[in-house]
């Protein structure tokens, strides 16, 4: 059994700001909320020095990680259904 809470982390990931998150180019850290020209919507920005981080925090967004923990949570349901059958 794994140390993470995932109550707190699917808390967390229900009270973050929703919708896409996308990587930026910039060199400071942080995550910012800012307009998007392109799209003419409010997004959310990983900002980060290395790039292959901000890539992670944008693609471990709130759906994603909300996503996970569900698939978690029915898989723990199957297993304990399982071993129930096994062990009567």
């Amino acid at each position: 059994m794994s140390n993470i809470d995932k109550q707190a982390l699917r808390e967390a990931a229900e009270k973050a700001t929703p919708g896409n998150w996308h990587r930026s180019s910039s060199r400071f850290n942080g995550i910012t909320a800012t307009p998007f020209s392109l799209c003419g919507e409010e997004v959310m920005l990983a900002h980060t020095v290395e790039k292959r981080d901000a890539e992670f925090i944008a693609a471990a967004n709130p759906a994603t990680m909300l996503a996970l923990l569900d698939e978690n949570l029915q898989l723990q349901r199957e297993k304990d259904a399982i071993e129930a059958v096994a062990l009567a």
